[in-house]
């Protein structure tokens, strides 16, 4: 190891966000980082990882912030063939995390998520949080939770995009005060056009803002929004409760994805309650399906985070389809993803051909 240094942020390549990536990883996974001395660029530099005897030298680049996949697709692409490529950032979500090994992109993050994979040497480390002070303020711009309430309204109902800033707001559930902050932030990053004369708004690329909403959720709102997971001894339990508890109640993940598309039979429930009457939809589960607390059970209740104006209007007691699409891919579950890959080349993308 004489022609490698640890690292050190004196170094002209370690910049405080990298620095901590590299001590997350050895807490995390016990590897320790080495950099080469001779490097002239501060996104793009060689390192070796070692842990135990295992050695393997990479090129790695930095990139603040990861916005979706395609994000992810092209960095492998672009690092083909220089070395293992390796990617460091400030925090990759649980589905960008998984996208990342389905490419065969081995990264780290600042919060100690990792995937490494070398001969020898194998890995995987996804869920962990980040630290937010790290995440830099353009990240937080339309990647903060009212950001996500304003955008899965626009994505919900386009036509909504031509509103009035209190339209917006009432129908996102969010300050009145907030909506032309993530406007503004959209506009900056070039997603959004306001045509001078007619002040018509226009997303530029529906797609992307999709995507984004899609890897942020998990990390950023979805958190905060959950009650707690449940077991009971029948695994069929959904089935009678699926209408009895419509009104106030919305199912998502597996149980939508098989009531919207027929494509799926689900094998976890997800059901999001408004939060005036979580308190009695979880004493109804508890006394007429035995639902239990169980960390890893199969049933997830959450908060719902949208007002009941945004329901969804062809499938009432389902979560918005954005939610559920989003929900379907943070699973990474195979069957999941086809499903989704079903729900949004169906419902979501005639929404998204509206823009």
């Amino acid at each position: 190891m004489n022609s490698e240094q640890p690292w050190n942020m004196n170094s002209e390549v370690i910049t405080s966000a990298v620095g901590v990536a590299f001590e997350a990883l050895k807490r995390s996974s016990g590897v320790d980082v080495y950099v080469r001395p001779a490097t002239d660029s501060t996104h793009n530099f060689p390192v070796v990882l070692k842990r135990g005897t295992i050695v393997q030298s990479y090129v790695a680049e930095w990139k603040t912030t990861i916005a979706n996949t395609a994000a992810l697709t092209l960095i492998r692409t672009r690092l083909e063939g220089k070395a293992p490529d390796l990617l460091i950032t400030t925090y990759l979500s649980p589905f960008l995390a998984g996208h990342c090994r389905g490419i065969g992109l081995q990264c780290i993050d600042t919060a100690g998520n990792a995937y490494l994979e070398a001969p020898g040497l194998y890995v995987y480390v996804s869920g962990r949080r980040p630290d937010t002070t790290l995440l830099p303020a353009r990240a937080r711009g339309t990647g903060n939770p009212t950001a996500l309430r304003m955008i899965l309204a626009l994505l919900n109902r386009p036509s909504l995009l031509q509103a009035t800033y209190r339209e917006i707001a009432q129908a996102s559930d969010i300050a009145l005060g907030s909506v032309g902050g993530v406007f503004r932030e959209l506009a900056a990053r070039g997603l959004l056009l306001e045509e001078p004369t007619t002040k018509r708004r226009r997303l530029t690329a529906p797609d992307r803002v999709l995507d984004e909403w899609v890897a942020n959720y998990p990390s950023i709102l979805r958190p905060r929004l959950q009650v707690g997971r449940y077991a009971t001894p029948d695994p069929d339990w959904w089935r009678a409760a699926l209408e009895k508890v419509s009104g106030n109640a919305y199912w998502s993940g597996d149980v939508a994805a098989e009531k919207m598309t027929g494509f799926l039979q689900a094998e976890t429930q997800t059901m999001y309650v408004d939060v005036e009457h979580k308190g009695a939809i979880l004493k109804h589960l508890m006394q007429k399906y035995r639902l239990r607390p169980q960390p890893d059970g199969a049933i997830e209740i959450l908060e719902a985070f949208w007002p009941a104006s945004m329901g969804n209007v062809e499938n009432a007691g389902i979560a918005p389809a954005v939610v559920v699409y989003a929900d379907l891919m943070a699973s990474l579950d195979s069957r999941n993803l086809e499903a989704a890959g079903v729900l949004r080349a169906g419902v979501i993308q005639h929404a998204l051909d509206q823009f």
